[in-house]
């Protein structure tokens, strides 16, 4: 019985002690990084298309600009046709696709609001030069929560997971916690060479994070003007001859 008690004490003793100490502690791990410039969240940026659709079916729409049509085959798998357009001196063409992956140190409040687009229109030619590769896909739509951006009009909004307005995203994360978004960049003519300022509100203070491509400007071209080429039975097709 005096054992029991004695336990039961020492558990009473422990919460009094961690209920007061805690605080403290996370005051102290707060300053800590602080001091060391730690920031209290993480933010990544993917660009590889193969990695932004990881997990989704594989009947994401693919457009892609180059300057003329290779002779070979592209790759099979649409997400990597951002890659082979690279290496063929292309870019990307109606949408470029990113997401985005905020990570918490520390439980700190965070709220995404729409970003400010930084772009510059490029010249295309008169026609435009080049054409447009499509990888012919099938499947439903997919549309995750994201930033749209517009880039023919420079804004940035957020859509729902149904397609619809929705206001800035707010987290609450525990330490090493995670919430991911998408951002989908729209052009329908022209060239855009362009960036965008992310403002976040990070326990009430406003950060700006800059999002580009590695360091450079993202470039996405508009489809409009220009002829659409699907690879279909080991050739490019046009529209009309599908």
């Amino acid at each position: 019985m005096e054992k029991a008690l004695y336990i039961v004490l020492g558990g009473i003793i422990m919460l009094f002690f961690t209920a007061l100490v805690h605080p403290f502690s996370k005051r102290l791990e707060v300053m800590s990084r602080r001091l060391y410039r730690i920031k209290p969240i993480s933010v990544h940026v993917e660009r590889d298309p193969s990695v932004v659709w990881a997990g989704f079916p594989n009947w994401i729409g693919t457009a892609v600009w180059l300057p003329a049509l290779p002779a070979m085959a592209p790759p099979e798998d649409p997400t990597d046709w951002h890659s082979w357009a690279q290496s063929n001196n292309g870019t990307d063409a109606a949408v470029t696709f990113l997401r985005v992956t905020i990570t918490c140190r520390e439980s700190t409040p965070v709220v995404v609001n729409p970003p400010k687009i930084r772009r510059n229109f490029l010249p295309v030619g008169n026609p435009p030069k080049g054409v447009i590769a499509v990888a012919p896909t099938g499947g439903a739509s997919v549309t995750p929560r994201r930033i749209q951006v517009n880039l023919d009009m420079g804004s940035a909004n957020w859509i729902d997971d149904n397609g619809r307005p929705a206001e800035s995203l707010s987290l609450s994360l525990e330490p090493g916690e995670s919430e991911q978004f998408f951002i989908f960049a729209d052009a329908s003519v022209g060239r855009y060479e362009w960036h965008m300022d992310l403002a976040l509100i990070v326990d009430g203070k406003r950060e700006i994070l800059r999002i580009d491509d590695g360091g450079k400007r993202f470039i996405t071209h508009g489809v409009d003007g220009l002829i659409d080429h699907f690879w279909i039975d080991d050739q490019w097709k046009t529209r009309d001859l599908i």
